[in-house]
């Protein structure tokens, strides 16, 4: 089901208006070209993407920053149940290694616990806890850069 309102957010930024929204059966689908976003709403939740120059503009926690020099691919903004998430993804040239143990250190730095980590020469993951919420860093190596997929709460 996320797949298929996803694919019908990013449908609606391809049909070329600035801004575009429509709304079938109680689920919204709202997209801001200028903005660079796409969002979905329902009764129980929702889902919000951006892309481009305003993904750039992120703001992470001081736990999870965006590693230096990276670039920002997208940022996606989700919230259920009272949950709200963020999913960043990044790219750098720095290898895997580096990057990994930057968010580690980062992590606990901020006094999180790191229940997971996993540190390989083409991926690493890592998990922490804290407070009762949790933070991932996904890291893998592409052909021409290494990949970072941040998730952490968005409170």
């Amino acid at each position: 089901m996320r797949c298929a309102l996803l694919v019908a957010a990013v449908l609606l930024t391809a049909c070329g208006s600035k801004e575009k929204s429509t709304t079938i059966a109680g689920t919204t689908y709202k997209t801001d070209e200028s903005a660079g976003t796409s969002s979905i709403t329902t009764a129980n939740g929702s889902i919000k993407t951006t892309q481009g120059a305003a993904a750039a503009a992120v703001v992470m926690p001081a736990y999870a920053p965006v590693y230096p020099g990276a670039t920002v691919d997208g940022v996606m903004e989700t919230e259920s149940g009272g949950r709200k998430t963020k999913m960043v993804t990044l790219a750098t040239q720095d290898p895997v290694a580096k990057v990994g143990d930057f968010y580690k250190a980062a992590l606990a730095k901020e006094g999180w616990k790191l229940p997971q980590s996993m540190l390989m020469p083409d991926a690493a993951m890592i998990t922490g806890e804290k407070d009762g919420k949790q933070v991932s860093v996904m890291v893998s190596k592409q052909e021409d850069k290494t990949g970072v997929v941040l998730t952490v709460p968005n409170d």
